[in-house]
């Protein structure tokens, strides 16, 4: 066998592979021994048919396509292997000579996306500035008050309403001629005023109104309102108010610490757990910023040719990701499709600039990695695998370490992901 390799644009190459007779033949009898197996014929038990009977009852081009199925994928694999083709998708393949008489050879192409050669800019020229992450007194407060007003309790009050108070609106929305419009009606509608929940202007209209109360006002939608058939819009509502309460004034003590985390502590270690929880989520906040300044970055300076089939293969990945999202929204695919007013096929176009991204930052950071020679040791995975095992009930552990044994595609892939996190860190200061 003997193998040319041509490279082709958008990172493609094309093998074109030549079989000898001999191999060929070699191929043909396997491809015999199977269709004899399959075959029957009156007076022969399968598999031990003659050749000749075989080849009388079986079209030739039935054999010649069983004996490719043998020869094509052995071969292919060998010239991948010889001429170090760095194959990332399955290959297509066109016979260009069959084999008609003894001494032919089969020539066939095979045409296969690789991995793309990155060329990157001056990466170490890249610095992201870590800012400093604090958590005020103020911020603490707004927690602990949101957390205290959210186990509260609430009661029904006869009076005009006002802003923190929660209420039940019916209403619904009327065109200029009176006519019903879809979606804007609602019964026993809850919401806190001033919560801002509600399109602008309405909840203002509800205030100083008393239970069993109706009203009737117009009010134009933002311009940049989700529903496009609704911006810009001017509604009339008819509004009814059905239940008006307010919220119970509850303090902090170690009652209401009880309650918001089940727990018994001191009403101060409780601000300092909600100060320390704000601290880890801002520090994680503020990381992930990093990490996607840095990407950002890198994407800036990587340059290569990316393989239709490896953006394709990457659309369908943001596809998946997108479907389990709307599924622990309790939407269907189609349902969401309906909902942004889009086709799978006009999906897809939309996401091909965010999968090419995507695909540049994987390989700019592949290629960094590769240069600097980072790498996580067995020492750094260990240590982070027994975090994530703190993290878990004690039950859990062993399914934990059972998951990220030593070997598995987990562990691998545990410390891809930490060799990143010492590439990103390499460009923070």
């Amino acid at each position: 066998m003997k193998a040319e390799v041509k490279k082709l644009p958008k990172s493609q190459v094309e093998i074109t592979i030549t079989v000898p007779y001999a191999d060929y033949m070699e191929a043909e009898k396997k491809a015999m021994a199977e269709i004899n197996k399959e075959l029957k014929v009156d007076g022969f038990r399968p598999g031990h048919i003659p050749e000749a009977v075989v080849r009388e009852k079986v079209d030739q081009r039935t054999i010649n396509g069983m004996t490719l199925e043998f020869v094509v994928p052995a071969t292919y694999a060998e010239a991948v292997k010889e001429n170090d083709v760095q194959v990332i998708a399955q290959p297509k393949i066109e016979v260009r000579k069959g084999v008609e008489k003894e001494g032919d050879e089969l020539v066939y192409v095979a045409t296969v996306s690789v991995m793309p050669e990155v060329k990157l800019g001056d990466y170490k020229k890249i610095k992201v500035k870590r800012k400093e992450v604090k958590v005020s007194d103020k911020e603490v407060d707004e927690t602990i008050e949101m957390l205290v007003n959210r186990f509260s309790e609430w009661k029904d009050v006869e009076r005009e309403a006002k802003d923190g108070d929660r209420v039940e609106l019916d209403f619904e929305g009327f065109d200029e001629e009176g006519k019903a419009i879809p979606n804007t009606a609602s019964k026993n509608h809850p919401v806190v005023l001033g919560s801002k929940s509600l399109i602008p202007g309405f909840e203002e209209e509800v205030a100083g109104m008393k239970v069993g109360e109706e009203k009737e006002f117009d009010i134009t939608f933002p311009k940049d309102y989700h529903a496009k058939d609704m911006q810009g819009r001017k509604v009339k509502f008819k509004l009814k108010l059905g239940r008006l309460e307010e919220r119970t004034t509850n303090e902090l003590d170690e009652a209401m610490v009880e309650k918001i985390t089940g727990q018994k502590q001191p009403v101060e270690d409780f601000k300092k757990r909600v100060h320390d929880d704000l601290m880890a989520e801002m520090t994680q906040r503020n990381q992930a910023d990093l990490d996607n300044q840095v990407v950002a970055e890198i994407i800036k300076i990587t340059s290569a040719e990316l393989p239709d089939s490896l953006i394709e293969d990457e659309i369908h990945l943001m596809k998946e990701e997108r479907k389990q999202q709307v599924a622990r929204q309790g939407l269907s695919w189609e349902q969401y499709l309906s909902h942004i007013k889009k086709t799978d096929e006009e999906f897809a176009k939309d996401h091909r600039k965010g999968a090419e991204e995507r695909l540049m930052a994987r390989l700019g950071v592949n290629q960094i990695i590769r240069e600097e020679k980072i790498e996580a040791s067995d020492e750094d995975v260990s240590k982070k695998i027994q975090e994530m095992v703190a993290a878990y009930p004690a039950e859990s552990s062993q399914q934990v370490l059972d998951y990220y044994k030593a070997g598995s595609e987990a562990y691998r892939q545990l410390k891809n992901n930490l060799s990143a996190d010492k590439l990103i860190n390499m460009f923070i200061e």
